[in-house]
């Protein structure tokens, strides 16, 4: 993406899995696994970004 004279780009450190029940904690599986199918052990694929400091 460039924004007048700055190009930005999106970094990605990889995936890792995480309880699907954790991370939506009240909102019902049949709710979130329509965007996020879990895997056999309910785990959902989430992205790790760097961050700035």
């Amino acid at each position: 993406m460039r924004i007048g004279e700055f190009e930005l780009f999106s970094l990605s450190d990889g995936f890792f899995g995480l309880d699907g029940g954790a991370m939506f904690g009240v909102v019902p599986k049949p709710l979130w696994e329509r965007t996020n199918p879990p895997d056999e052990r309910n785990r959902i694929r989430l992205a790790l970004r760097p961050r700035w400091s």
